[in-house]
């Protein structure tokens, strides 16, 4: 294939040999590739802020047979803050581990390298809660990738789910959203009128949402990383680094 260029974000890293790394970049026209980064991990190397996670920018690559090598890159944003909170790592974390787990190679994702790039910027530089910041970011991946939550009627009996303040509501998993307070006798988490509201709301706006001060509770949140769970058929390593 020769050299070429794509825009990309580092999703995951592994120290090679001495001074080299291994990395795992997230291209929106290329999917998921695995590159070698020749002595990235030496202090003065043009490469060390560009071998970093969360680090996105334009790489010029290399690729010869079944291997590929990172020859440049100009990095766009390194996200740093992220590095200097632990709640915010943590929650970035767990994205990296999302994108890993979906984006695969050769299949192009430009909606969701959107999607994940702005995640990053608002976990990174905005006032919203890391919280809610990635329980917007999974509502989408699970809605680009087909598993979008049922959230405007009841995924039972079919009724216009109104939020309403004192009730109670489930989250199914099986079906996929959530249940009306008629329906909602134990299949999934219990979930408020307001965390209903968010949900609809979340599902509506998008990242949008973050900038009207929404603030997701943990019944909102779990409901959607169990969801991807189970639609993803895996499991988190960094759901351990959550404090809640």
């Amino acid at each position: 294939m020769g050299q070429f260029k794509t825009n990309a974000i580092v999703i995951g890293r592994t120290d090679y040999r001495d001074h080299d790394r291994m990395l795992t970049l997230f291209s929106p026209d290329r999917g998921r590739l695995e590159v070698l980064a020749r002595r990235a991990k030496s202090p003065k190397s043009p490469l060390l802020s560009a071998s970093e996670l969360f680090c996105s920018g334009e790489y010029v690559l290399y690729s010869s047979g079944e291997h590929t090598s990172v020859v440049s890159c100009q990095v766009t944003d390194a996200f740093y803050p992220l590095r200097e909170d632990y709640e915010r790592l943590s929650h970035g974390t767990l994205m990296l581990e999302m994108c890993r787990v979906v984006v695969q190679p050769e299949q192009p994702e430009q909606r969701f390298f959107l999607h994940f790039l702005r995640s990053l910027a608002h976990l990174a530089y905005g006032s919203a809660s890391p919280r809610s910041v990635t329980a917007v970011f999974m509502a989408g991946l699970l809605s680009l990738n087909g598993f979008r939550p049922a959230v405007r009627k009841c995924t039972c009996c079919g009724n216009a789910l109104i939020p309403g303040e004192g009730m109670t509501y489930g989250f199914s998993l099986t079906r996929g959203g959530i249940l009306c307070p008629a329906c909602c006798i134990a299949d999934g988490r219990t979930l408020t009128g307001k965390d209903v509201a968010d949900m609809q709301w979340i599902m509506k706006e998008g990242l949008a949402a973050l900038d009207g001060g929404l603030k997701v509770s943990s019944a909102v949140f779990y409901a959607l990383l169990e969801m991807a769970k189970k639609r993803l058929e895996c499991t988190f390593q960094s759901e351990k680094m959550l404090a809640f």
